[in-house]
Order: structure tokens, then C-alpha cells, then sequence
């Protein structure tokens, strides 16, 4: 087993780098790829003088560079003016002359109330320095006199308030503005405390003009803007040349001055801020105003002298009139080579770890070089029919990779072969726009033909991914190529997509049949009821049939709900009781009407007839040449499985000489999600109708013995070598127990009908 391993191994590596070798060969081969006359490189000394054939203009990137630099260091930077910072620093010096004008308040001392006796009428007290609150109390004499009035007048003074002392003024202001000098404090608290006599002189209130001309200061400071870096200067130059206030009296003006400044410069904040955006933008605008310094030669015009060192100047000019090749000769031909045998190998790579089951059979190695090569020769198709018209190079058909790999093997790989396809092309071509295209084309059919169920299907897709290519081909015209190549390029596009679309459908059944490869056409023509190996199951066991067609519907419907292939295991259910068709008559479902003959059998021999479908079902399906991939339903379906009803009849007849590995199955345990798929179907389906004949069944019945059949082959271990999570045995349990209930749902009898009681109306 080792030894075949190993050669299995160095097969596929051997395929791999045979499939390498011919890409590079054909990729190469009449490529023109000869070298340039010239080998210099920039720095070196030249070794001949090269002179200009004809005129040409190089940009000097250099001096270039250094002039846009220039400009930009030129551009100053770019300030912006925070207003918030503005309207703190207002606030600021506001609330300290608001806190000394509080300072300043008074202080009221208790109420102080006087009496008066009853009088005869009501008095009007009104005073400049007091409040006076009057009432009156009116009492009507009933003592059968003139009936006359008496008023009582009671009279509440507040006494003027007292001012605090200026030393609690001061310590007042003092705890709220902690940074301001004790002399710019007491200034401006003596400031707001001759106001009041002021005030009663008649004269007009010196503090709201100095707190009104801060502000102007400090705002007209702030309107100009100050930089983090100024902030310093303007606050020196406020403590050292004070604003003049011309108003106040000569006697307090310098020490309402320094107050002033002091308050001002206290507070006052950098509110102009450097916008590195706009700075930044501004210097861009800038470096694109000057344009690119260029040097022209001239024909005949010495580019470079014998011997002299090569500038960057002078190697642009050169590679611009196609003089030199920065290479060694013949380097683009080892180039090629490299790149084209890198991307085998990654394609290899990836197809061994993306589809493991795949890689490990050598035949479908083989199918994966030959489609490498494939590509490789459609990359030379735009080389060979383009010329000079871009659009015929969309007659490429990439999408011919797609559809043969999405059949193939399956959409994993069909999308790995956007790969090789466009990097081939890359290298035929050197066009970014086949390249993107080539991609794009590579991976259209791929949803379109993965999951088709049907041949309308299958041509359906090729006719769908005919009419995405027009679109796409239009779209990448116009972006790499122009406007007015789009009408043509998307012609072209949807002919090569058709073209690629019928050469598919024409060389798969090739392919498939060459390498014995089950493709979705493949299990169409199986699927179909004119099969000559379906028609034999049908003439010769028809309750096998039906029972293979309910299996292909549970099967069907469990792949869909677990990602598997529904179509294969649709395939697999309807042939995987194919042996039953050569004695039919020991078959259950086949009985109908007459005795059982394993009724007159020994329990040993009527198992070997039951194993023995399975053998006959193999050796049937070479002979209708069935597809491996299929066969093995037949194969699997039972696994090693114990024959239990023929077993406990055994168990009964022989006691304790029975042997239950006599009765098991003899076939292989499930691996893949359809064998399982596949497995459990037959069991529940065979099962449900057991169940129908000896009661009426009902969804908790139904779903019961779904769970039981599954449980009971976990537990036999018949799935232990497969891929199947619990998780999706559980939604495989769910569409049998949902197809079920639906295929045994009650039917209503109608009156009068042939065994039927009810009378109810359908």
C-alpha cells in the first residue's frame, strides 16, 4: 500500500511538471521577445556614445521634484481662529470684574419695624433711602352711631445697607482669582467702592468703563488672533505698556492701568491655530502649479558620451526610443518561463489543499494539466486574430476553463482556474485588459452550471453566460481601450462566450468519457428514465423502482439542506438497488401478491441472496458502464450493516451457534455526504412503509422512527468513516421526516367510494 502511495505521489508530481514544461513551451514559443541592442544602466559609465535617432522629450524627474519642494516650502502656514478660545477669554475677564462689583454688594442688617396707633386715615410714605410697606386695617363701628370708619396704619422700614469692609472685599476677590496681584485686586475693588460716592456726587461710575475697555482690549487682541508662539510677546507687551485709560482722573489712572493689563494678559489664550489640512493642501496646490522640467534631444544629438556616467535623464531617453534592456539577453524568455512554472505550481498547490479527494486520484491530475495546457494555448488566441484591432481580442474563451472545471471536478477548482488563465494571458499578451477580462469570463459559467438539474438548465447557462459577456467585454473596453471600441469589443465578448459555451458542451462528454469522469451531463443521462439500466429496473422489479424513485427524492432534498450534490445522489438512489433485478422475487417490495420464498429458506441462505444484490448491482453497472462515482451508492448503501430480521431468525433457530457477522452486509461504510445521504434514505424509506402497513402513520411516528433509524446507525458505527457533522445529520433528519409527512399526508374518502366510510366531501 506504501509503494502504491508513493508512486501515486511521484505520477501526480511527474503530471505537474510535465503540464509546467509544456506551458512554457507554449507560451514561448514565436513570442517576440529578442533583446535590445543596448545594456546600460543608470550611474554606470556608458561604454559608446549613444546618439539620438530621433527626437525625443524626457521629463527630468529630478529637477522636477526639486522645484516642487522649493515651492512648497515657500507656502506659509496656514492659520485658522478658534472662536470658542475667543468667547472663554471674554467670559473670563468679564467674570472678574463681575466678582468684584459682588464683593463690593451690601451686607443688610436685621429689619427694623416701628408701631404706629390707629389713626383716621391712610398715609403714603415714600423715601429715597428706604423701603416703607404699609397696611391698613379698617373696623366699622355697630354701636347704632353715625356708623364712621377707623383705619389702623402699620409701617415695616429697611434701614440703607452697609457695604463690607474693603479688607473682606479684597480677600474675597482674592480666594476667587488666587493669580491676580494683591495691587491689581485693591485697585479694582477700591475702583468699584468710589463709585458709590461718585454716584451720590452726581458724577458718572468709573468701573464699567475700565471692566468695558478690558474687554475691548482683550477682544481686539483676540479679533487679530495670537499664535501659541505670540502669546508670550502680547502678554509682556500689555504688562509693559499698559493701554492708556484717558478718562479716569489722573490720580487713580496708572494704578486702574496696570489693573487693566494685569486682568488681560491673566487671561487671554492663543486662539489661532495651525490647520495642518489646509497647510498641507495649500502646499500641494503649490507643488502642482509647477510643471514638469523636460529635456529634449534632438536627432543626431549626443544622448550620452563613450564613457561617461549614465544620469536618469539620459536612461529615460534612451528606453523611450527603445535603445536598451535593462536585462541580460534572453532574461524575458527565463522570466516567462519562471512566472509560468510558478503559477502551475501554486495551481497545483492549491487544488491539493482546497480538493484533497481530488488530488489523491491521478487521472484527475492528469485532467488538471491537460486543462492548464488548454489555457495556455487560449492565451495565444488574441496574439493570432487581434493584429491590430483590440476587440477581437475578446473572442478569447476564457469562460471554456470555467465550465470544463465547474463539471469536472467541481466550483472550487473552476475558480482556482481563473488563475493560470489570466496569468497566461498576461504573459501572451502584456494587455491589462484581457487580463481582467479573461478572469472575469473564467468565473461567469461557474454559478450558472454548478448546481443545474436538468439539461434546459445546462443550455440555459450557456446562453446566460453569453449575455454577461456583452456587458463585460463593453465595460472593460471602454475603461482600458476607449469609447469607441465598446460597440465591438461586447460583439465579440458574447461570441466568444457562446463559442466557449458549445465547445464545452461538446468536449465534455469526451473528456468525461476518456478519463471516466462523472460530469453534471453525465448524471443527466442517468437520471433519465429512457436508461436502458432504469428500464430494467423498472420492467423487471417495479417495486424496487419506486422504492429507488422515493429514495432519489429523499436524497434529492437531504443533499440541497446539507451543500451536497443532489444531482449524484439522486443518480446514486436510483441505481443503488440495481442487483435486486436479477432475482427480483426476494425482494419485499417486489412480492406483491404472492408468498415469500424466504418463508421455505434456511435464515443463512436467504442472507446470501440479500448480500448477494449487492454484488450483482456492481457487476451490473460495469456492463452499463455506470460511473464509479455512482456505483458506489451501490456499494455503500448498505455498508456492514446486520441483516437484523434474518438474524434474529437465526438466533432463534441455531441459539448459541449463531453467528451475527454471518448476517452483516458485506459492502463498504459510507464516506462522502451522498453515500450517507444515500444510506439512510434506503433505511427510511424502507422503513416509513413498513410503518404505513401496520399503522396509520403521523408525524410524531414518522419523525420517531426517522431518529431511530439514524440513531441505529450511528451506533453500528456505519458512518464513522464519513465527513457528515451532527449537525447536518440533523438537518438530513429534518427533509426525510418533512418528505415523509408529505408523501403519507391523510387523504379524505369520498362517499360512496370503494372501501371508504366517510362521508365527508373532499
Amino acid at each position: 500500500m506504501r509503494l502504491l502511495a508513493r508512486v501515486s505521489g511521484v505520477l501526480r508530481l511527474g503530471v505537474v511538471a510535465l503540464a509546467g514544461v509544456l506551458v512554457v513551451a507554449i507560451l514561448a514559443i514565436g513570442q517576440d521577445l529578442g533583446p535590445a541592442p543596448i545594456v546600460l544602466r543608470e550611474g554606470e559609465a556608458a561604454p559608446q556614445t549613444v546618439i539620438a535617432p530621433a527626437e525625443v522629450s524626457v521629463v527630468d524627474r529630478a529637477a522636477t521634484e526639486a522645484a516642487r519642494n522649493q515651492a512648497a516650502a515657500l507656502v506659509d502656514d496656514v492659520y485658522e481662529t478658534d472662536t470658542q478660545v475667543t468667547e472663554t477669554v471674554l467670559d473670563a475677564v468679564a467674570d472678574v470684574f463681575a466678582i468684584v462689583g459682588l464683593a463690593a454688594g451690601p451686607v443688610l442688617p436685621p429689619d427694623t419695624t416701628t408701631t404706629t396707633g390707629p389713626t383716621t386715615t391712610t398715609a403714603e410714605t415714600t423715601t429715597t433711602a428706604e423701603t416703607t410697606t404699609t397696611a391698613e386695617t379698617t373696623t366699622t363701628a355697630q354701636d347704632g352711631t353715625d356708623g364712621s370708619t377707623t383705619t389702623e396704619q402699620t409701617t415695616t422700614t429697611t434701614l440703607p445697607p452697609e457695604p463690607p469692609a474693603r479688607t473682606e472685599q479684597i480677600l474675597f476677590v482674592k480666594d476667587e482669582y488666587p493669580l491676580l496681584r494683591d495691587q491689581t485686586i485693591a485697585t479694582l475693588v477700591d475702583l468699584v467702592n468710589g463709585d458709590v460716592d461718585r454716584i451720590a456726587a452726581g458724577e458718572n461710575a468709573l468701573f464699567p468703563l475700565v471692566r468695558q475697555e478690558a474687554i475691548d482690549i482683550a477682544e481686539e487682541y483676540l479679533l487679530d488672533g495670537i499664535k501659541t508662539t505670540e502669546l508670550g510677546a502680547v502678554r509682556d507687551a500689555l504688562a509693559t505698556r499698559p493701554r492708556s485709560l484717558v478718562l479716569l482722573p489722573d490720580e487713580i489712572r496708572p494704578q486702574a492701568e496696570a489693573a487693566l493689563a494685569d486682568v488681560v494678559q491673566l487671561y487671554l489664550q492663543a486662539n489661532r491655530f495651525r490647520d495642518d489640512a489646509a497647510t498641507q493642501l495649500a502646499r500641494q496646490e503649490a507643488r502642482d502649479e509647477v510643471t514638469d522640467f523636460t529635456v529634449v534631444f534632438v536627432p543626431g544629438e549626443n544622448i550620452v558620451s563613450q564613457g561617461g556616467r549614465i544620469t536618469a535623464v539620459q536612461l529615460a531617453a534612451m528606453e523611450e526610443l527603445g535603445l536598451l534592456e535593462t536585462g541580460d539577453e534572453g532574461s524575458p524568455v527565463r522570466a516567462l518561463a519562471l512566472v509560468a512554472l510558478i503559477v502551475v505550481a501554486l495551481a497545483a498547490v492549491f487544488v491539493a489543499r482546497i480538493a484533497t479527494d481530488l488530488w489523491r486520484r491521478p487521472k484527475m491530475v492528469g485532467v488538471f494539466g491537460l486543462l492548464l495546457l488548454l489555457a495556455a494555448l487560449a492565451a495565444r488566441v488574441p496574439e493570432l486574430v487581434s493584429r491590430d484591432r483590440v476587440e477581437l481580442g475578446f473572442l478569447l474563451p476564457a469562460a471554456l476553463f470555467g465550465y470544463l472545471a465547474a463539471n469536472l471536478f467541481d466550483s472550487r477548482v473552476a475558480v482556482l482556474m481563473a488563475l493560470p488563465v489570466s496569468a497566461f494571458v498576461a504573459l501572451a499578451t502584456g494587455d491589462l485588459g484581457l487580463v481582467v477580462f479573461s478572469a472575469a469570463a473564467t468565473l461567469t459559467p461557474i454559478p450558472l452550471v454548478s448546481s443545474v438539474a436538468s439539461r434546459a438548465q445546462l443550455n440555459l447557462a450557456v446562453v446566460f453566460s453569453a449575455l454577461v459577456h456583452v456587458p463585460l467585454a463593453g465595460a472593460i473596453a471602454w475603461f482600458f481601450y476607449g469609447s469607441e471600441t465598446v460597440v465591438l469589443s461586447a460583439v465579440w465578448g458574447s461570441v466568444g462566450g457562446i463559442a466557449s459555451g458549445v465547445v464545452a458542451l461538446g468536449v465534455l462528454p469526451v473528456l468525461a468519457s476518456l478519463f471516466g469522469i462523472t460530469t453534471t451531463q453525465t448524471l443527466l443521462d442517468l437520471t433519465d428514465r429512457n436508461h436502458p439500466a432504469l428500464r430494467r429496473i423498472e420492467e423487471t422489479a417495479p417495486g424496487t423502482f419506486n422504492h429507488s424513485v422515493l429514495v432519489g427524492n429523499l436524497a434529492d432534498r437531504a443533499s440541497r439542506a446539507v451543500g451536497a450534490n443532489p444531482l449524484l445522489a439522486r443518480a446514486m438512489a436510483y441505481y443503488h438497488d440495481l442487483g435486486k433485478t436479477v432475482q427480483p422475487k426476494y425482494f419485499v417490495e417486489n412480492q406483491f401478491g404472492v408468498t415469500n420464498p424466504h418463508d421455505r429458506l434456511p435464515p443463512e441462505e436467504s442472507a446470501a441472496i440479500i448480500r448477494s444484490h449487492v454484488a450483482e448491482g456492481l457487476r451490473l453497472a460495469r456492463s452499463y458502464r455506470i460511473p464509479p462515482d455512482v456505483a458506489q451508492g451501490i456499494l455503500t448503501h448498505h455498508g456492514t450493516s446486520l441483516m437484523r430480521y434474518f438474524s434474529h431468525k437465526a438466533e432463534e433457530a441455531h441459539g448459541e451457534r449463531f453467528d451475527p457477522a454471518d448476517y452483516r452486509h458485506r459492502g463498504r461504510k459510507p464516506k462522502t455526504k451522498e453515500m450517507v445521504i444515500i444510506m439512510l434514505a434506503d433505511a427510511t424509506e424502507a422503513g416509513t412503509r413498513a410503518l404505513v402497513q401496520s399503522e396509520d402513520p403521523t408525524s410524531e411516528s414518522i419523525r420517531e422512527l426517522v431518529e431511530s433509524i439514524i440513531a441505529e446507525k450511528v451506533e453500528d458505527g456505519q458512518l464513522e468513516e464519513s465527513d457528515v457533522t451532527f449537525g447536518e445529520l440533523t438537518r438530513i433528519k429534518e427533509a426525510f421526516v418533512d418528505s415523509m409527512i408529505g408523501y403519507y399526508h391523510t387523504r379524505i374518502p369520498y362517499p360512496g367510494f370503494p372501501a371508504t366510510r366517510s362521508t365527508q366531501p373532499a
